[in-house]
């Protein structure tokens, strides 16, 4: 018990004090009757001070509404490499599961958000998520296509093609090992040339442990920037917490 808090200690003060949100990526499976606090975020290394220390944290709350709908509320805070910390917006989301789980060749969901800037200079924006998923004996595959568009008077109209994309394997009941990427491809009428655009892939270590009688999952990961474009290398992690 003491080793657990202590390492729930460890990663409340990881999310407090130095991390951002790299894109989470969502499966389709919805969990109806569960509540639960879920902390994210990243930073980025590099050489070029440009792109060195720039940071994201998102705090959420998610609800499964029933077995087919999970609703959640989260607030993002935002840094650039350059900039300071700032609370950058409030956002709603939905995640609908569209086939019964295993039933199909493909477990297969929607995702809905909308983004309330904090600062009325900067646009709101809305996304969806198509959220595809497939188990392989010890193997579970998961891959995000997004769409993201600016809204209102201060947006520039333009859909934004994005995807994530993270395979991971069961190494114990408790424990997995997994690869992660994301990619940012630009505006769909005029995606950027390849090294202009932002992609990134590393390896992700899955942990669930119990506290209480709760189970607490986390992850970390260390992602590695395959252009130009990209930041050398980004420390991503997420903790979620169930009531």
């Amino acid at each position: 018990m003491t080793q657990n808090i202590t390492r729930l200690t460890f990663l409340l003060l990881i999310a407090s004090n130095q991390c951002i949100a790299e894109p989470k990526i969502y499966s389709p499976i919805v969990k109806g009757g569960e509540l639960a606090f879920e902390a994210r975020g990243n930073i980025t290394v590099d050489d070029d001070n440009n792109k060195d220390g720039a940071q994201r944290h998102v705090f959420e709350i998610e609800y499964g509404v029933n077995d087919w709908w999970k609703f959640g509320v989260f607030g993002r805070y935002n840094k650039s490499a350059t900039g300071s910390l700032r609370y950058q917006l409030t956002g709603l989301e939905n995640v609908i599961q569209l086939t019964e789980q295993g039933k199909y060749w493909l477990d297969v969901g929607i995702y809905l958000e909308y983004k309330f800037a904090a600062d009325d200079s900067d646009p709101d924006g809305a996304e969806i998520k198509l959220l595809l998923e497939k188990d392989i004996n010890d193997f579970t595959h998961t891959l995000n296509l997004i769409l993201e568009q600016e809204v209102g008077s201060k947006g520039d109209k333009d859909l934004e093609f994005e995807y994530g994309w993270k395979s991971r394997k069961k190494i114990t009941p408790h424990m997995k090992l997994g690869i992660e990427a994301f990619g940012k491809l630009g505006e769909l009428r005029d995606i950027k040339s390849l090294q202009d655009q932002d992609h990134r892939l590393g390896p992700v270590f899955y942990h669930e442990f119990h506290i209480g009688g709760q189970e607490i999952e986390y992850n970390i990961g260390w992602l590695f920037g395959l252009t130009d474009a990209s930041p050398d290398n980004t420390l991503r992690w997420q903790l979620e917490i169930p009531f």
